[in-house]
């Protein structure tokens, strides 16, 4: 029985398909192409390139820009978790004040949420990458910023 192995099938220097094949079965490849043996340490396929005995990975697909209602939607929707995380941390805080119970860290971190709170409803939502506070405790009110996205 012989080993099977793997074949990139090339037309215009890219790979158009790959096949398994033990090398003794009859198998033609299609007119205006070659066979060409994939090493068993490459993890080439439909797409690579293959010139001068060497398969090259296509480039990463381009990612769209994304539009101004999805860049406005998906701030809309950070914006209103970030103003719930702080409505959630503001409500026990402002409760403590109000009945006389409050420690002074109490109310220094009243101010701080509040601040937060301010701060995130002035962001400009249009902006591709808007500027977001960070919150004053975090995991506090199940508030986070924004992870930030390499350019």
């Amino acid at each position: 029985m012989s080993d099977v192995k793997t074949y990139a099938v090339v037309q215009d220097g890219v790979i158009v398909n790959v096949v398994a094949w033990d090398g003794v079965t009859a198998w033609e490849a299609p007119d205006g192409t070659e066979v060409v043996e994939i090493p068993s340490d490459v993890n080439a396929g439909i797409g690579w390139s293959f010139a001068d005995g060497v398969f090259t990975a296509p480039p990463p697909p381009v990612t769209p820009p994304k539009s101004a209602d999805q860049i406005l939607a998906e701030n809309t929707a950070t914006r209103n978790a970030m103003l719930d995380a702080a409505t959630r941390a503001i409500a026990p805080l402002q409760d403590a004040v109000d009945i006389g119970e409050a420690t002074d860290a109490d109310a220094a971190m009243l101010k701080a949420w509040k601040t937060f709170r301010v701060a995130v409803n002035r962001v400009v939502l249009p902006d591709d990458s808007p500027n977001w506070p960070s919150p004053p405790q975090s995991g506090y009110g199940a508030a986070q910023a924004p992870a930030t996205q390499d350019a």
